[in-house]
């Protein structure tokens, strides 16, 4: 549904929407001046049937944001983005009546300037707007927090410097997260069918595994941590996949979920779906997934507010972000024509608008200071990169690079910059002709879409706080995690506010030093070199091999932080050159047998250094030399 505006009446994102001669609600999940979209409730009824058409009806938009209680849904609650509890089936389905959006023409509601306040507009749609009064705080109270809420002001928020473990030793030591922090995990769509998971990324068993980990190394304690999963996905299996892996961990009472009432196929099956048909499908799904993971924020930033505590909040994934904003672009430019919206958005780019849109959600992440209660909200946001079937034997280019022959059909001086970057031996891909501002050629629509999927996830990159790069490259070669560490990176913690800025362990910092530069010095090493020139690297061959190992792990593996000191310690010290001698390297039996015994040894013999990492986060000089004599002593012993 849609509901237009004038630049005076600002941003009407989760505002109430109501109609004449209806109960019918709805909410707006956008507003793209000069129309708002709007995602209709379905008032549910005990036969699930007579939704209300509201086509041609008149509508009001009132200053009143739609609003949960977080008070009501605690842990192992699983609702909908109004915060309903949900009865999940076993095939996934809900059994409930769903949102739906409306999104045809004839359903827009226009808002020209100059229209006034409850005018007509073009498509017969009256709109009453309430003004939204300045001083009006919808989130003053305690028990209720709006669905869409403003993203923390400067005032509010201090400097990210407690570390978020993660329990993935690989995380933890090359892309470390802060409370507070956001963060993308990028990769492939994961494969839903057990019986090939392994080949895969894989990414919502890892954040699993994280969730696990976070949950069980702070189950003991008198932490105020809590986690909340938003699953942004209609699909019923991707949706029972979620549950079954939240209860095979043994977390799901411990997490708030909140789900997508969608069912997967409920419009256009059974026969071939119109254009229109499909259009509304993806219009409602993408929708509801935009109101689902505002609403996982909302219940996490009441949590850390009015407790103090620490939220960790998993929205899977952002795909249907992008889905919404496409079809926004679309409807304005099938009313108003292309003038209507920038080149940006007709590329598929991100304008400046766009950015405000997903910085909406990817900046709700927050480190509150002292009179904000001094919690937190960390975002760790999936993103699913495009599949590419045919490309599997690929090592996994980023993105596409074009031929000087491409652009054979643009005008002269574009084909002369083009000239001029071949001389210069610069690369022709999107990423660089976007930054000089020069127009991509046409592709195939399968190439096409995947350059805009990429170079989409490109501009998510610039708005966050790092990512991690899950590489389906690097699980078929069997690397656990896979983790490519040329493209994963933490930005908090660089530059100047270094010292007060941080969001690794202390007890790591001190570990692994320079553990990232020098991994990823005998990674180039690999990629580039000769056969010969890889013999006379053997050392960093060598280190390689044993950070690998030190970091590898399943994605149903627990680890603690003093675990994934042991392991990194020992790799750093040499001590597990001679097990990488024998045949133990990452992914085998007889290493992951070396690395278990070790751990387990270490913990027994030097306890009292083990309870000190677990509880300060910290390693004293002499209790890294404990565990070096330690680590040292287990090796000693022919190990």
């Amino acid at each position: 549904m849609m509901c237009p505006t004038t630049t005076a009446d600002g941003d009407f994102t989760g505002r109430t929407v109501s109609f004449a001669n209806s109960n019918q609600k709805g909410m707006v999940v956008a507003h793209r001046h000069p129309i708002v979209f709007v995602l209709l409730e379905n008032t549910p009824t005990a036969d699930n049937e007579n939704e209300q058409d509201v086509e041609g009806s008149k509508c009001s938009i009132s200053h009143k944001l739609v609003s949960i209680d977080p008070s009501a849904i605690p842990p192992g609650s699983i609702v909908d983005y109004l915060g309903n509890s949900l009865a999940v089936l076993n095939d996934g389905s809900v059994s409930r009546s769903l949102p739906k959006a409306a999104t045809s023409a004839a359903a827009g509601v226009d808002l020209e300037s100059g229209m006034g306040i409850g005018g007509i507009t073009a498509d017969g749609i009256s709109l009453t707007v309430s003004t939204l009064d300045e001083d009006d705080d919808s989130s003053s109270t305690t028990t209720t927090r709006p669905i869409f809420m403003p993203i923390p002001k400067i005032s509010e928020i201090g400097l990210i410097d407690s570390p978020l473990v993660s329990g993935i030793t690989a995380i933890d030591a090359l892309t470390p997260i802060g409370k507070g922090q956001n963060m993308l995990v990028i990769g492939n769509a994961d494969n839903d069918d057990a019986t090939t998971v392994g080949r895969t990324t894989n990414k919502r068993a890892w954040m699993v595994n994280f969730l696990r980990n976070v949950i069980e190394n702070n189950r003991n304690d008198d932490s105020k941590m809590r986690c909340f999963y938003g699953l942004t996905s209609g699909d019923g299996k991707v949706r029972s996949n979620l549950l079954d892996q939240l209860k095979e961990a043994g977390i799901q009472e411990d997490i708030v979920t909140v789900l997508s009432t969608r069912n997967h196929g409920e419009e256009g099956e059974g026969g071939t779906a119109s254009s229109a048909t499909i259009s509304t499908e993806k219009a409602m799904t993408s929708a509801e997934a935009v109101a689902v993971a505002a609403t996982t924020c909302s219940i996490a930033e009441h949590h850390a507010l009015t407790t103090g505590g620490d939220s960790i909040v998993f929205i899977d994934d952002l795909n249907l972000h992008k889905s919404l904003w496409d079809v926004t672009t679309q409807y304005l430019v099938q009313v108003y024509g292309e003038d209507a919206v920038v080149t940006a958005d007709l590329q598929g780019s991100g304008s400046s608008e766009m950015r405000g849109y997903f910085s909406g959600l990817i900046q709700r992440s927050a480190r509150f200071n002292l009179k904000k209660g001094g919690g937190s909200v960390t975002l760790i946001l999936l993103s699913t990169l495009p599949g590419d079937e045919e490309a599997d034997g690929n090592s996994g280019e980023e993105e596409p690079t074009f031929d000087p022959s491409d652009f054979e059909n643009m005008p002269e001086k574009i084909k002369a910059r083009i000239s001029m970057l071949v001389k210069a031996k610069v690369a022709l891909t999107p990423t660089n002709l976007k930054k000089i501002q020069i127009p991509l050629p046409s592709t195939s629509d399968a190439e096409n879409a995947k350059r805009l999927a990429l170079q989409h996830v490109e501009d998510l990159i610039s708005m966050s706080d790092g990512q991690i790069w899950l590489d389906d490259a690097l699980a078929k070669a069997g690397r656990s995690p896979p983790l490519d560490p040329s493209r994963s990176i933490t930005r908090v913690g660089v530059g100047a506010d270094t010292v007060s800025c941080r969001a690794d362990a202390p007890a790591l910092r001190s570990v692994v030093g320079s553990l990232r530069f020098e991994f990823q010095q005998a990674m180039d090493v690999m990629d580039t070199a000769t056969a010969s020139a890889i013999v006379g690297n053997q050392k960093q061959v060598q280190r390689r091999d044993a950070f690998l190992l030190a970091m590898h792990q399943e994605s149903n593996e627990r680890r603690k932080l003093s675990h994934e000191c042991i392991a990194l310690l020992a790799a750093s010290r040499g001590h597990l050159d001679a097990v990488l001698a024998k045949g133990g390297l990452a992914g085998t039996d007889q290493g992951k047998e070396a690395i278990d015994g070790l751990i387990e040894f270490v913990e027994s013999n030097a306890s009292g250094v083990v309870t000190e990492i677990e509880s300060t986060l910290d390693l004293s000089d002499d209790g890294k030399s404990q565990l070096e004599d330690a680590i040292a002593s287990y090796f000693s012993k022919g190990n």
